[in-house]
């Protein structure tokens, strides 16, 4: 088993350019699948449907991105207001250095301007490594949509793929295995983005509250990183704080800060449960483990692919006898209160 564990990390490391694309379409597969059976049902063929998925999909992102765009078009305006208050700021900060150790601001000056020669030489090799990466995500994202096309297309195919490697016997047992499969993976990246619709929505009306300005673009990148279990919220709340601080007053800071802590309150002890439900059924200590891994093999797209992945690992481990105790290291321990599931139940009905 350690051995495995060894060469399926170097596999994974030095596979991620053919993994990581793999692996995203095969979790959007599992996802899109209901909407190509609904489609399917209501006449179309499977290539119309595989394809109309897509096609939503594309559509989604490119009105997510046409939205960033407007509202960061908006922020230009704003530039020199934000340069006279990052100036008034620095000086606070010169002023204060210069009180606790005695250094003059002409020192902090010269020190600064060392470490950003120093950055200027790192920040060049960063931005060519990064027109590399981002060469590789555009062609990564026609992988993405290939694979994803075809999966959906094969489906029925590669599930009899797996039901064929499955004993005569036990055929029964690997179509539900692969049933939970397919509901965990589509429900947890289903879950990820109601989660961050809600939390944008919650963002954008207390950030206008509040008096923020670009409330709505505030609210969008203060929400997506959230799909990284437990790291992306702490991120997510960094940009909103900032310009909470720069571009209006400190008297904001502190209101944004409850609405970040009020809406992350909300999100992770009501809308994710209903939502997700407890089919992840993973150990908070092996969800951190996932995303620190995932980042370690196949950086941010590792730390929002591990979790389902886990999950799936989880789903086959206890449905093969020997690996059972490996299950149960990975389920999690805590059981959710009683108020909750009855909530689950009501809100289940209601959308069913």
């Amino acid at each position: 088993m350690l051995l495995l564990a060894v060469l399926s990390a170097v596999v994974l490391y030095f596979g991620r350019p053919f993994l990581v694309p793999l692996a995203l379409a095969a979790v959007l597969a599992m996802l899109l699948t209901p909407v190509a059976q609904r489609l399917e049902r209501w006449g179309l063929g499977r290539v119309a449907s595989g394809l109309l998925c897509i096609l939503l999909l594309l559509l989604f992102i490119g009105a997510v991105v046409g939205i960033i765009g407007a509202q960061a078009a908006s922020i230009s305006e704003q530039l020199p207001q934000i340069q006279q208050k990052l100036q008034q700021l620095l000086e606070q900060v010169q002023q204060w250095i210069q009180q606790q150790f005695g250094v003059a601001p002409q020192q902090q000056i010269r020190f600064i301007e060392k470490q950003v020669s120093k950055a200027g030489q790192s920040a060049n090799r960063y931005l060519t490594a990064s027109l590399r990466r981002l060469s590789g995500l555009l062609s990564g994202l026609v992988l993405v949509v290939l694979y994803l096309f075809f999966f959906l297309w094969g489906r029925s195919k590669f599930r009899e793929f797996f039901l064929r490697l499955a004993p005569e016997g036990r055929r029964g047992e690997m179509g539900q295995m692969l049933d939970q499969m397919r509901r965990v993976a589509g429900q947890y990246l289903s879950g990820r983005f109601v989660s961050i619709i809600f939390l944008t929505v919650f963002y954008a009306i207390g950030f206008s509250i509040a008096g923020l300005k670009n409330a709505l673009l505030l609210a969008f990148i203060g929400a997506l990183p959230t799909l990284v279990p437990y790291v992306g919220a702490f991120v997510g709340a960094f940009f909103p704080l900032m310009m909470a601080l720069v571009s209006g007053s400190a008297t904001q800071v502190l209101p944004t800060a409850a609405i970040i802590a009020a809406a992350q309150v909300i999100d992770n002890n009501i809308i994710e449960p209903l939502v997700m439900g407890s089919r992840l059924n993973l150990s908070p200590i092996f969800t951190i483990v996932g995303v620190v891994a995932g980042e370690l093999l196949w950086g941010i797209p590792g730390m929002i692919l591990f979790e389902p992945l886990l999950a799936i690992i989880r789903i086959i481990c206890s449905h093969v006898t020997e690996l059972h105790p490996y299950a149960f290291l990975l389920e999690g321990e805590v059981a959710e209160p009683k108020w909750l599931d009855k909530f689950k139940r009501l809100f289940h009905r209601a959308v069913d």
